[in-house]
């Protein structure tokens, strides 16, 4: 007469939503001052920017990079996406470059919304946002 109901695990249902949410995710996209004279940027030459490898834009002009928030979702999708490494292992990079006087981590900026804010008002600079908070005040040099 009565079907038996099967009880769902709690655990099942936290994993399902977990991989909802990271599907649902939008992505991240690198940003710059409307004024910044190049136009686009490939994975490795962001990667090289972001890193210190090299400071300048492909036109020759000094690049002024901002991170986001160490607790930033976005900040560890971009670690992941495009720079290719974990939060532990940039803290080890940053490190060694900072303290064998090669580099300065680079200025760190709280949101998505200080971000645009900061890159729209600093000629030159370069950032990153996730994609659903691009608007037109910025402009976009890289998309993963």
């Amino acid at each position: 007469m009565f079907k038996t109901v099967k009880r769902i695990s709690p655990i099942l249902i936290l994993m399902s939503l977990l991989i909802w949410a990271e599907a649902a995710a939008a992505g991240v996209v690198v940003i710059t001052n409307k004024a910044t004279k190049t136009d686009s940027l490939d994975a490795g030459q962001v990667r090289s920017i972001f890193l210190q490898k090299t400071k300048r834009f492909p036109d020759g002009s000094v690049a002024i990079v901002a991170d986001q928030s160490s607790k930033s979702p976005v900040r560890r999708e971009f670690n992941k996406k495009v720079l290719k490494k974990s939060s532990k292992k940039l803290k080890r990079y940053w490190s060694k470059l900072v303290f064998s006087g090669k580099g300065v981590q680079p200025k760190v900026i709280g949101d998505d919304s200080a971000m645009k804010e900061w890159v729209s008002k600093t000629p030159n600079s370069l950032g990153y946002i996730s994609e659903e908070s691009l608007d037109d005040s910025v402009k976009v040099l890289y998309k993963p």
